[in-house]
């Protein structure tokens, strides 16, 4: 009986010494956060010396930030010369993209400074939405209407040769594919800017698999996107609030139920600001309902905000509100593009705001850990990949 008692103790003493030196040895909630935060930035790494480029660099080698997007209009200097934002999206201010040796050069230094596999995104779906456009030297995307009208086949071959040219870039992520259904032709975000593959669901899975194997193949991380549906939407999420309630329709889920439960560790799920009250009565990106609907569907990996900066977010729940509600419904990483407004210490600022919200108890510590774990599974495989490329 002696026995038996001893070994239960033991049994007992063991987990929790397992236990102790797990949640020990996890990084603090400072890192862990950082690998949830991804920021744009101003500068094109040309000048070193640049406080906003030197900013960005700071948050990268303190690991407040995990992730990078570039852009090739920055929309806030626009806006700050009293241009309509409607028209500020039309021109080429630059802010980060320039030419294919700059890119190439801006990203390799970027990377070589993070303590981690830093996440590099880029929008490169194809054509209205290309941030690598041809007058900077680059190759030109057809638009997802356009591949969508085609085979497989070639959506496959456009996309992995995209990949290839994105990785000798230095990128690692590509916000695509769209599984947009285009319901609404007329859809600013997404029927008028041709970004949807087709008007039918299986269409767009067949297509939009196709793409993201592409983009596989390559080593690029993608996104489907934008869950649960942006296709119907008679507004743009940019702008402000953008109810879907009423045109949303139950084949929009098509495309994602056929996918997700066969992901793969690059894939990703984008969540759209909508609201749709078939779902929940918050933006679908603050909504634990909506977002739960992805994990019963099958998936396990890394789901991902759209921009925190666009007005449906930003115009009426604020920064710190938005990331706490973002968080606690299942986002593992955070958009702040970072462009729409600017603030050089935006990575560093979010950072301390999910610290704060942890340490009052708004946030729990488990569900940050969750996240970092599932980010860093990526950032694993994406590296795997680039050691055995090299």
């Amino acid at each position: 009986m002696k026995n038996k008692i001893f070994a239960t103790i033991f049994l007992v003493l063991l987990f929790i010494g397992g236990a102790f030196v797990y949640y020990t040895s996890m990084p603090s909630v400072e890192t862990m956060a950082g690998q949830m935060i991804m920021t744009g930035f101003h500068g094109d790494g040309l000048n070193d010396a640049d406080e906003n480029f030197i900013a960005v660099s700071n948050q990268i080698k303190k690991g407040q930030i995990g992730g990078v997007i570039l852009f090739d209009v920055d929309v806030s200097g626009l806006l700050a010369q009293g241009m309509d934002i409607t028209e500020a999206k039309k021109h080429i201010f630059s802010s980060n993209i320039k030419d294919v040796e700059q890119v190439k050069n801006l990203n390799t230094k970027l990377q070589s400074i993070s303590p981690t596999k830093l996440l590099i995104a880029i929008d490169q779906e194809g054509g209205n939405i290309q941030r690598l456009k041809p007058e900077h030297g680059f190759a030109p995307i057809p638009s997802a209407k356009q591949l969508g009208t085609g085979n497989v086949t070639t959506t496959y071959e456009t996309a992995y040769d995209l990949g290839t040219r994105l990785t000798n870039l230095g990128f690692n992520v590509d916000f695509a594919p769209l599984l947009d259904v285009d319901v609404n032709p007329k859809s600013p975000a997404i029927g008028a800017k041709e970004r949807s593959f087709s008007n039918k669901p299986d269409t767009v899975t067949e297509h939009g698999a196709a793409f993201a194997r592409g983009l596989e193949a390559a080593n690029i991380a993608y996104s489907f996107k934008h869950f649960p549906g942006h296709g119907s939407a008679a507004g743009d999420t940019h702008d402000g609030i953008t109810d879907i309630t009423n045109t949303y329709q139950d084949y929009e889920l098509t495309p994602y139920k056929n996918l997700l439960q066969y992901s793969s560790p690059y894939t990703m799920v984008m969540v759209a600001h909508v609201i749709n009250n078939n779902f929940d009565t918050l933006p679908a990106s603050l909504s634990k309902k909506t977002i739960d609907m992805i994990r019963d569907m099958g998936f396990n990996g890394v789901i991902v905000s759209d921009d925190m900066d666009m007005g449906a977010i930003a115009n009426k729940y604020g920064t710190e509100t938005a990331i706490e509600m973002a968080i606690n419904a299942g986002n593992d990483i955070l958009v702040f593009g970072n462009n729409l407004t600017f603030d050089k210490n935006r990575g560093t600022d979010v950072n301390a705001i999910i610290v704060k919200l942890v340490k009052t108890g708004k946030i729990k510590k488990s569900r940050i850990r969750e996240s970092y774990k599932r980010i860093m599974a990526m950032k694993k495989q994406i590296a795997k990949a680039d050691r055995a490329r090299n």
